[in-house]
């Protein structure tokens, strides 16, 4: 679903769109949505603020435009991730691998997606709803099954997912914080959110191994 830009405006240069999405993306990264300020990313984009309020009206229609791009990009390699025909421990760490990729490429993501889901939660699923759907319940029954023949320990479905999908998004969502706390530049938290990967999926060895 594209989010459109105001009617009858000129149409804005591709290079200079693109400028102001990155410029938008990184803003809203490191400032978060509220933290975020128009004249930073039009400064960023090597545009005056008045031209990028020209297209945009507010941060709010910003902030769409450029979690639009990204969902529509992102949403529908999500449940395909799922797919592999291996054993269930490796699919999850398949899937730990591929996710956590996707994260690195399009860090504003959970950040869009959490503010989405304070501030319009019903909008969140009616725009992306087909693009957000994932075999909750194959996979869940998938896991069951997995249980019963000994090839993982028991554990609740539910909260095996959580905490996966959980350990994977939180340090992108926290960054901020945890830059903060820990004292890493940025480099080492760059760094960090790569070896993540590693760390996750031991994480789901040492929980579901036999």
């Amino acid at each position: 679903m594209k989010v459109a830009r105001q009617p009858n405006l000129e149409p804005m240069p591709e290079d200079t769109e693109a400028k102001i999405f990155r410029a938008a993306e990184e803003e809203f990264v490191a400032r978060g949505y509220k933290g975020a300020r128009m004249q930073h990313i039009a400064d960023q984009a090597g545009i005056n603020k008045s031209l990028l309020h020209y297209y945009y009206r507010s941060k709010e229609k910003l902030f769409r435009a450029v979690f639009s791009k990204t969902a529509e990009k992102v949403f529908p390699k999500i449940p395909k991730m799922w797919g592999w025909d291996v054993p269930l421990i490796e699919r999850m760490e398949r899937f730990v691998d591929g996710y956590i990729d996707i994260l690195l490429k399009n860090p504003m993501l959970p950040s869009f997606v959490m503010h989405e889901l304070q501030q319009n939660p019903g909008q969140l699923v009616s725009m992306f709803g087909d693009l957000l759907s994932f075999p909750f319940q194959k996979v869940k029954e998938e896991i069951l099954r997995s249980m019963e023949s000994g090839e993982i320990r028991k554990t609740d479905p539910e909260h095996l997912l959580a905490n996966v999908v959980g350990l994977c998004v939180f340090p992108f969502v926290a960054r901020p914080m945890l830059e903060k706390v820990t004292g890493m530049s940025k480099e080492e938290f760059d760094q960090f959110l790569i070896d993540r990967k590693q760390h996750v999926k031991e994480f789901i060895h040492r929980a579901l191994a036999p």
